[in-house]
């Protein structure tokens, strides 16, 4: 059981998410009605989940001295000993159930919260007790965990043929798949003991600092003190000196905090680095280790994926020349990167950028999904009168979009800041395809549900890519046609250069920091040389405190939380063009997919549902060709209007 409150959310790239601030606000931006699960957190009901998984974690505490004496012979009991063994484990697994599903609702419910007002003291007061709950339930359960790992396999396939067991059986078998990597059981608990007030907090320091701190727009209209959250949405303004000044404005400001920053990303590596090393003592375990298990992937899928996408890195710069030459400047800046597509030749000289109310991007979604099948238009309905949908601008909120569950309504959410530009829209279709993943898996045992985030990526990208499919179709004119086109020229060089970028600095900085701690300014040099073997001469200046400001490499949940993003952007490619081939049965294939992302692995259900193995170059080669003619097709209408 993951217990981790940052790992319930399937968060999406906060640069993806914002759009220009200097579109007009809309007044039917929809809030999310919370008071669905929980009113406060002085709600009864809050109140009684909480004593109740304190309750609970104490029936699960009062079973390990029936499991732990027996931990060190686990292999060799004998079978009276395992007769009553398995007893026990039935009732910890019903016990543990239980107490995760309401454990996981109380976090959820304190992030989002959180999320809607970082300022909220009762957001954060819980969210640090519900860390040191989560802790206490790791070190109880840690002893069943050992129990199952270490086993025989006789009395393993007891436990998971059993009625109680059934629902865990994957997650049994990925614990014994590396069960070299436990710890002995006091080991353990020394280390989910340390994580509140450790890995974790310094995580916590970084979202403070992210959170609180502001930033002075300084443009020739003038001074204005902005949040961080703000500063990130106006990267997307169609006025190339306010995306400077933003860019600038944030850049300034995180670098006066660039000691601390370091400081925290020095101590979440040093803390993986040093619980890989007390992990390897009958295996070594690499840094990539975890966040491929977490994955549910192997190095050779990963491998693979690099080795075909790092052919492809031209096809990321083309992009960017090309968005150049549509701007009418030599070279995209760092800041362009996330820029609206321009206006074309015989439009009115300073006109608006295309504005869609919530009203009017929820229907362009709508219509998307209902192209792929009824259900899904359905569904999109379902979230607007279900009030599951958070998309207000207001001072408080963090940055970036997510889609999040709650465990005991099996309901999903969604949150972003909606602005009204082309983007938001594609990531409102983005998040929801995140939530329609989650209806599929509502009736599903709650452990079979919680699939990894390369697989999550799979039905948001799908349904970003049905959006696009449905504005290129409908577009009247050739500015819509551009922009749709623009939007795909931003994906190539996202997922082609962007996020490899980030993995390349994420892993020689684990190396460098194998030896010693790195500096403000060596990271931002290692950062500086990174975006210049990936960018090349596509960029005129590069972002070289781009690791003091994104996110991803500050989480405490998942480290590497990168390469998954190009993954399920080639992987949702690749189940797209299924669409075709399958047409009327697409959708009872596509469902199938989806409701097994939670219970298997990712070669294996690739195999299964596509017949395609990831390990090789094939498949990842096919995608990248669906992304050629994607580019191809924007260079045909950039060459068109003469430019």
């Amino acid at each position: 059981m993951q217990h981790d409150i940052q790992s319930i959310l399937f968060s999406f790239d906060s640069e993806e998410e914002e759009n220009s601030g200097s579109l007009a606000p809309h007044g039917d931006q929809p809030a999310w009605d919370l008071g669905q699960e929980y009113d406060s957190f002085d709600d009864r009901r809050f109140i009684t989940d909480l004593a109740q998984v304190k309750s609970l974690a104490l029936e699960i505490e009062s079973l390990e001295p029936v499991i732990a004496p027996v931990l060190e012979r686990a292999e060799a009991l004998r079978p009276e000993e395992e007769k009553e063994l398995l007893a026990s484990v039935r009732l910890m697994l019903v016990l543990s159930l239980d107490c995760g599903t309401l454990f996981s609702n109380l976090a959820v419910f304190a992030n989002c919260v959180a999320s809607v007002n970082g300022s909220d003291t009762k957001a954060k007061e819980s969210r640090g007790i519900l860390a040191s709950v989560g802790a206490r339930l790791e070190k109880a359960e840690s002893v069943l965990d050992l129990l199952l790992a270490r086993g025989s396999a006789s009395f393993v396939e007891s436990v998971i043929s059993s009625q109680e067991g059934r629902a865990h059986a994957f997650r049994i078998r990925q614990l014994r798949k590396y069960k070299n990597r436990l710890l002995p059981l006091a080991e353990e608990k020394v280390v989910a003991t340390l994580v509140p007030d450790g890995l974790k907090a310094w995580s916590t320091l970084y979202d403070a600092i992210a959170s609180t701190a502001k930033c002075l727009l300084k443009t020739k209209e003038g001074e204005k003190a902005i949040g961080m959250a703000e500063a990130a949405s106006l990267w997307r303004d169609s006025k190339p000196f306010i995306r400077e000044a933003a860019w600038r404005a944030q850049s300034e400001t995180f670098a006066l905090h660039e000691e601390s920053l370091a400081a925290i990303l020095n101590s979440i590596a040093g803390w993986r680095l040093a619980e890989y090393e007390l992990r390897s003592k009958k295996e070594t375990v690499h840094f990539l280790d975890a966040a491929l298990a977490q994955n549910r992937m192997s190095r050779k899928t990963l491998d693979a994926m690099l080795s075909v996408v790092a052919e492809a890195r031209e096809i990321g710069r083309e992009a960017l020349q090309l968005q150049a030459r549509l701007m009418g400047v030599p070279k995209l800046a760092c800041w362009d990167i996330l820029a609206p597509c321009p206006e074309l030749p015989g439009r009115i000289a300073g006109s608006a950028q295309a504005q869609y109310s919530f009203v009017d991007g929820l229907a362009l979604v709508q219509n998307a999904y209902g192209r792929v099948h009824k259900e899904m238009e359905d569904f999109v309905l379902e979230m607007r009168d279900k009030k599951r949908i958070e998309a207000r601008i207001l001072p408080t909120k963090r940055p970036g979009a997510y889609c999040t569950r709650f465990a005991k309504s099996r309901t999903s959410w969604v949150f972003q800041t909606y602005r009204g530009s082309l983007a938001d829209v594609s990531t409102l279709a983005h998040e929801l395809g995140h939530a329609y993943h989650g209806k599929l898996l509502r009736d599903l045992p709650l452990p079979e549900t919680r699939y990894p985030m390369a697989l999550a990526e799979t039905a948001s990208t799908f349904a970003e890519t049905a959006l696009g499919d449905y504005l290129e179709i409908t577009a009247t004119d050739t500015q819509s046609r551009m922009e749709i086109a623009w939007s795909d020229a931003q994906d190539a060089a996202t997922f082609l250069i962007n996020i490899p970028a980030r993995f390349a600095f994420e892993k020689r900085y684990y190396e460098l920091r194998s030896e010693k701690p790195l500096g403000a300014a060596a990271l931002s040099e290692l950062m500086r040389a990174t975006w210049e073997e990936y960018y090349g001469d596509s960029l005129c200046e590069y972002d070289s405190g781009f690791w003091r400001s994104k996110l991803h490499f500050y989480m405490s949940g998942n480290s590497f939380y990168n390469f998954p993003y190009t993954f399920g952007y080639l992987f949702s490619l690749g189940v797209y063009a299924r669409r075709q081939t399958l047409g009327s049965d697409f959708h009872t294939a596509y469902t199938a997919l989806l409701r097994d992302t939670g219970r298997m692995e990712t070669e294996e259900l690739a195999a299964k549902h596509l017949d395609v193995d990831l390990t090789a170059s094939d498949f990842w080669r096919a995608s990248i060709g669906v992304v050629r003619a994607k580019v191809d097709r924007f260079a045909g209408l950039v060459s068109a209007i003469g430019r």
